[in-house]
């Protein structure tokens, strides 16, 4: 009897911290000037979000080697920032959920590299993409 009360503890625990699931509804435009702006439904327990997205044109998600940073349910990524894009080109994006906040880092991109590149936090699965065709 012992065993079987230790394991529903632990069965709770895992429930407990268990990472919350991925945004189902991601929307995002590529703006006049050139940023992008993504938007997705709140996800509940969600307390930070990772936005994945690779160069033009790579539809493979191993790609997505950049990341952005967020503690709201809206991102927008600067013009600086959003790689070389022609006409009909199309960029991926996959935002990802964590139930806790950044540990470290003070820009976007520390930020997002420390929540995960930590050996002790894991994230949701990721959204589906949303796909985003340069006009």
């Amino acid at each position: 009897m012992k065993p079987l009360v230790a394991n529903l503890h632990s069965i709770n625990f895992q429930k407990k911290n268990r990472s919350p699931d991925a945004p189902q509804v991601v929307t995002g435009v590529i703006n006049s000037d050139g940023s992008i702006k993504l938007d997705w439904n709140a996800v509940l327990k969600a307390k930070a979000y990772l936005i994945h997205y690779a160069d033009a044109n790579k539809t493979d998600p191993h790609d997505a080697k950049y990341m952005g940073y967020t503690e709201t349910n809206s991102w927008t990524l600067a013009t600086a920032h959003v790689p070389t894009l022609v006409t009909r080109d199309k960029i991926y994006f996959y935002v990802q959920t964590y139930n806790v906040v950044a540990p470290s880092g003070t820009t976007e991109v520390g930020k997002a590299a420390a929540l995960h590149d930590a050996d002790n936090i894991t994230g949701s699965a990721w959204s589906t993409p949303t796909i985003l065709t340069k006009n």
